[in-house]
Formats: structure tokens, C-alpha cells, sequence
């Protein structure tokens, strides 16, 4: 059974933006209010993802056992870097 790697991936970068941004959060400007923050955190993860989509690296199909591995990476990557 194979995949795109559509959802993975952006779990994945979801995942790693979020621990990025809380473990260091001088370097994404979020010394600023909930509103903009938020907004940062939305504007990197749709900027990566645009990447991904115009780079056709989305569109690759993948055994559903790497899509899984990605979304552990993702999550784990988001979890340990508190």
C-alpha cells in the first residue's frame, strides 16, 4: 500500500516547526503578541509547504510504513524539544 506524501510531510513540518519555535523562540521573532506569533507560526508552516507543493515532493508515493515514520518523527520531534 503506498502514499502520497502529502499528509505525512506536513505533519512532519508541522511537527518540527512547532518544536523549533518553542525551544527557540529568538530566532522567529515571537517576542511579540499571541496574534502575531500565531501568525509567524502559520505563515512558516504555508511557506514550507508551498516549497514542498511547487518542488512536486508531495506528490511522491511512498510505503504507508514511511508516511507513518514521518508523522513519528513529526511528533516526537515536537514533544522532546519542550
Amino acid at each position: 500500500m503506498y502514499w502520497k506524501l502529502r499528509i505525512p510531510l506536513f505533519l512532519l513540518t508541522i511537527g518540527v516547526i512547532s518544536g523549533l519555535y518553542q525551544k527557540f523562540p529568538w530566532l522567529f521573532l515571537v517576542d511579540t503578541n499571541y496574534f502575531i506569533r500565531s501568525a509567524l507560526f502559520i505563515g512558516t508552516v504555508g511557506l514550507l509547504y508551498i516549497l514542498l507543493e511547487k518542488n512536486k515532493i508531495n506528490d511522491k508515493k511512498v510505503h504507508f510504513t514511511i508516511g507513518l515514520l514521518f508523522i513519528c518523527i513529526g511528533f516526537a520531534f515536537d514533544h522532546f524539544m519542550v
